[in-house]
């Protein structure tokens, strides 16, 4: 590089202190990635076990390199979700594939990056509580026409499934069916009791 030797006057000396500055490097003039805001919002409390999870970002994210992760915080189990993405790649919607669990703490956390490759800042992680919902509860037993029948009670619309067992051992457990009612009440027949009237059931959410 040459260098030009200025005179000494006032104006030219301003100009040759702008020089240095004009050759530093220019800093990035957009923030880095961050969560704007979620819905529901960190720390909320009987949040539907049907609930989206939806986050905002304040610029467009690599849609390939994003991802949010929903947990049990109990069994610390990763609750599968569809993701859909919206609004210039900014809005992220999380849909469980199943019923959150029932009067939860479910976690969540976001790790990803926008297209020039800078990583997601700020807060990365949060929480919220699902509603405590209806127990799955078994009653009114009853045998009838040779076979055992019992009720099953849910929360309305919430998809169960019935197993049965014959002994109580956690490994013994086979499914009967799944299914839900939209009033919440479904009644239950196995034909496999009228072979062997020494079976266990049970009741679980999800398929």
């Amino acid at each position: 590089m040459n260098l030009v030797p200025f005179p000494s006057g006032r104006g030219h000396l301003a100009l040759a202190l702008l020089v240095p500055f004009a050759l530093m490097p220019l800093r990035r003039a957009q923030a880095d990635p961050a969560i704007l805001s979620t819905v529901p919002p960190t720390g909320a409390t009987n949040v539907s076990l049907s609930a989206a999870v939806n986050f905002t970002f304040n610029e467009p994210m690599d849609t390939s390199a994003t991802t949010a992760y929903l947990l049990d915080s109990t069994t610390y189990d990763i609750l599968s979700a569809s993701p859909a993405w919206s609004a210039g790649n900014t809005a992220l919607t999380c849909t469980p594939t199943a019923l959150l669990p029932a009067g939860r703490k479910i976690l969540w956390y976001v790790d990803g990056q926008d297209p020039a490759g800078n990583h997601l800042t700020g807060y990365i992680g949060g929480s919220f509580t699902t509603t405590p919902g209806t127990q799955l509860m078994l009653t009114n037993t009853v045998w009838s026409g040779g076979m055992f029948g019992f009720d099953v009670t849910s929360a309305p619309s919430q998809t169960f499934t019935v197993e049965y067992g014959s002994t109580l051992r956690s490994n013994q457990w086979q499914v009967l069916l799944t299914t839900n009612s939209p009033t919440g009440l479904v009644h239950i027949v196995d034909p496999q009791s009228s072979i062997n009237r020494y079976l266990f059931y049970r009741a679980r959410n999800g398929s």
